[in-house]
């Protein structure tokens, strides 16, 4: 899809300057707009130039042999210089190009250029109503030249869109062929009458009374197309069609007939004729989706090359500001002759319409394509999902995978706090105000012991303590020995650090490990439970799951396991996670663990060192609970990427007590509450899952006719699959969702681009 840059000038001339420029930028992904201001400064020498440049390009259209689209008196020609001429276009050209690098418009220029790369298809639309304004050649904007897919387009300051009653499946031109006195339209027509897949009426200089009555077609026109003699007049504001030999007829006589075309589907006016912004404007006010004119007057020869160029592109797939560049830019070819030739060529749209595509015509299809297709859509589904089936085991989708997990953790509704749980944080001014760090034993004793008198059931210890921090290293050691409720963390060997040692002389079974693991894009997904027992950290189980267990034995839940991979814990079942798992294809085999299914933050109520030290709590938030006691500073705290944290700067980690929490509220709430923990289907549900949504999208492109409805049905499928993973994500079950989209939109593909574009011409409606 097309990037849409709306500039507008505001209010102002080139004498005076234009001081409040605005540019908007449409990008397809996102429907709100960028916007940057800047300013034009005064222009007087190029509205100088500009009224020197017209005098002699017109003089010039007055020579023999040019044979403009407008009629002139040729009494009054003069010679006229084409080196002089060349000379007032270089100035030109250079004054365009000054005017345009001023610095109050480059502000404009370089936000735009940072938004956009150079392959961007991009639609440039100026928004005035300035009739010298008009009539520049834009295209010698530097930021044009240097984006080969970017074209201009002219628009009033207001407009707005009109409903259409009308669709077809073949495009139809209206080509009104007026006026040839000195001028060869009859090529124009050859031209069309060669389009194979359009229905093409000819009006050859007809009546005011039979153009009237075709434009009020009831089945519609797609394309108003004019040949022959045009002017504008009023300083632009109106322009006139030499229809026949003896009448001009005007926009403005046919208003309520092209008001109707309109509403029945006219998207485009070519008016294939000199001086066409008059025209243009008049039919603007009528809100006509696009417009292709010519700025000045035009030799019959360059507008009838330009025309062969613009439909050839345009009918051969090419969009259509695409295919306007293309017949512009090759009109270059005839400036020996033609001098400016591919300066004329303009487009007039309504920034409200979308552009128009080629339509391509129905036809019947045979019978021997019908087999192919058949034996086609068939073999497809397997195919494509054999084919994602073997990208995702190597693990190329699985990034794709985590980041759609992530998104889907984030909408979910908002959980209440754990009540169960209550966090000691030891912030970055509870480290300034006690004057040390680590924090040390001393300190540390003193807050166990306050929070021992208010009866927490179980108190986890998230601060490695292997080393003494003096003072008060034997009170502590003392304090750990007698408080049977304490759960101290150990962590094990790992290839980015070593061990943690246990805290000396404190019991196994007070013991936990707070090892994490870390998936490949450094985001923490998952909840380690149990490891092989090491010497330095002598306990084969999680500080998460020791403290759940010390809360639930109040509880009289005690752990079952009946096999060595279930755990049965009051209402729950835990299961591992095995190798290739969900979206997990990767990862190899080591420890005991599942998916973390994360609560929102903040999870639980909190405190900090200075509140607890201080008695400025109520002893309610303790008793009963438990506490976990950790780092929260960002300077110091060891911090994690979450999937709610996930994209924010490196600041917005997770400190790892408050994972810990995480991985205590999930236990307790399976085990209590029956809260559901993250499942996956199994391997075979979810090929079938895939397979499915492949076979929905060849379903769609072989049962849907036409190429709007087929892709209006895909995005509507992907929004359905997007749905029905999110409620079943809702019920704590993680599916597949890009396979299945992939799956659904290459299936399509394969089909549409396969047998469909090959029995194209032999019967597939492809509009």
């Amino acid at each position: 899809m097309s990037k849409v840059v709306v500039i507008n000038l505001g209010y102002g001339n080139l004498l005076s300057g234009f001081p409040n420029v605005t540019a908007l930028l449409w990008e397809p992904e996102n429907p709100r707009p960028l916007k940057f201001i800047g300013a034009l400064p005064p222009a007087t020498e190029l509205d100088a130039i500009y009224r020197r440049w017209q005098l002699i390009y017109h003089a010039l259209y007055r020579t023999p042999g040019w044979r403009p689209r407008i009629k002139i008196e040729r009494e009054d020609i003069t010679n006229v210089s084409q080196v002089e001429f060349a000379d007032i276009c270089v100035q030109y050209v250079q004054l365009i190009d000054e005017w345009l690098n001023a610095e109050e418009f480059r502000n404009i220029d370089r936000q735009l250029r940072s938004h956009l790369h150079h392959s961007d298809e991009i639609q440039v639309i100026l928004e005035t109503d300035d009739d010298r304004l008009r009539h520049l050649p834009w295209h010698f904007w530097k930021f044009l030249s240097d984006y080969p897919k970017a074209e201009l387009a002219l628009s009033a300051p207001q407009y707005q869109r009109v409903e259409k009653s009308h669709r077809r499946e073949q495009m139809r031109i209206l080509a009104i062929l007026g006026d040839s006195n000195g001028i060869d339209i009859a090529r124009d027509r050859s031209t069309l009458l060669e389009l194979s897949d359009a229905e093409t009426v000819f009006l050859v200089e007809p009546s005011r009374q039979e153009v009237d009555e075709q434009l009020w077609d009831d089945r519609g026109w797609d394309i108003l197309f004019f040949a022959g003699h045009s002017e504008s007049q009023e300083e632009g504001n109106r322009g006139l069609l030499a229809i026949n030999p003896r009448d001009k007829l005007g926009i403005y006589h046919l208003k309520l007939a092209l008001k109707t075309a309109i509403a029945r589907g006219l998207q485009l006016a070519i008016f294939n004729s000199c001086d066409g912004l008059g025209l243009a404007k008049e039919l603007a006010d009528l809100q006509i989706p696009h417009i292709i004119v010519m700025r000045e007057s035009v030799a019959d020869g360059v507008a009838h090359l330009f025309l062969v160029n613009f439909v050839k592109a345009f009918s051969s797939g090419s969009s259509f500001y695409l295919a306007v560049r293309q017949a512009r830019e090759r009109l270059q070819g005839l400036e020996d002759q033609f001098p400016c030739a591919s300066w004329l060529p303009v487009i007039c749209q309504n920034p409200a319409e979308v552009p128009m595509q080629w339509r391509s015509p129905p036809v019947v299809e045979t019978q021997q394509s019908s087999g192919v297709r058949d034996r086609w859509v068939r073999f497809i589904p397997l195919a494509v999902t054999l084919i994602l089936l073997l990208i995702r085991q190597l693990g190329l989708l699985e990034g794709w995978e985590l980041k759609a997990y992530d998104h889907f953790m984030r909408l979910r509704p908002s959980e209440p706090l754990d009540s169960r749980i209550l966090i000691v944080e030891i912030t970055e001014s509870d480290v300034q105000s006690k004057e040390e760090y680590p924090i040390s034993d001393a300190t540390l004793t003193q807050l166990l012991q306050k929070l021992e008198l208010h009866q927490p059931r179980a108190v986890g210890l998230t601060l490695y303590r292997d080393l003494p921090v003096p003072p008060g290293h034997a009170e502590l050691r003392v304090q750990m020995q007698q408080q049977s409720n304490l759960v101290a963390v150990c962590s094990f060997d790992k290839s980015y650090g070593g061990p943690v040692r246990s805290p000396v002389g404190i019991p196994s079974n007070q013991l936990g490990f707070d090892d994490v693991l870390i998936d490949p894009d450094g985001v923490l997904r998952r909840h380690l439970l149990f490891m092989k027992q090491q010497p330095e950290c002598q306990s084969g189980s999680s500080l998460s799951f020791q403290l759940a267990r010390e809360y639930l034995k109040a509880e009289n839940i005690e752990p079952q396991r009946p096999t060595d991979s279930r755990i049965e814990l009051g209402k729950a079942v835990f299961n591992p996670m095995k190798p290739n798992t969900g979206g997990y294809k990767t990862l190899g085999t080591g420890g005991w663990y599942m998916m973390l299914n994360y609560r929102s933050f903040p999870i639980a109520q909190t405190l900090t060192l200075t509140e607890v030290l201080n008695g400025e709590f109520n002893p309610n938030l303790v008793k009963d609970r438990i506490v976990l006691i950790g780092l929260t500073s960002k300077v110091n705290a060891k911090a994690f990427f979450t999937p709610y944290r996930l994209g924010k700067s490196p600041s917005e980690k997770v400190p790892g007590v408050l994972i810990q929490a995480q991985k205590v509220s999930e236990i307790l709430s399976a085990a209590l509450d029956g809260r559901p923990m993250i499942k996956v289907w199994s391997g075979w549900g979810e090929v079938i899952w895939i397979g499915l949504w492949s076979g929905v999208g060849s379903a769609i492109a072989w049962c849907i006719r036409g190429r709007l409805r087929r892709v209006s049905a895909i995005p509507l499928a992907i929004a359905f699959l997007y749905l029905l993973c999110y409620l079943l994500f809702l019920q704590s079950t993680w599916v597949p969702l890009i396979p299945p989209a992939l799956a659904l939109v290459i299936g399509h593909l394969s089909l549409v681009l396969g047998p469909l574009r090959r029995n194209k011409g032999q019967g597939t409606n492809d509009n």
